[in-house]
């Protein structure tokens, strides 16, 4: 009917695609999370102002 193997590289191809872009999300929400929170443009002072 079909070549096994064959079926089998396809799946293992679509499953590493996928898994790129679930990296490539995380790595890159991860930089610019980390590029807003500790950046050049810091507000980590605003943000913990303590009522007086």
């Amino acid at each position: 009917m079909f070549d096994r193997s064959g079926f089998l590289n396809v799946v293992i191809a679509i499953f590493a695609i996928i898994g790129l872009i679930v990296v490539f999300g995380v790595a890159g929400m991860a930089v610019l999370h980390i590029s807003m929170m500790h950046g050049m443009r810091f507000c980590g002072a605003p943000m913990h102002v303590r009522p007086q």
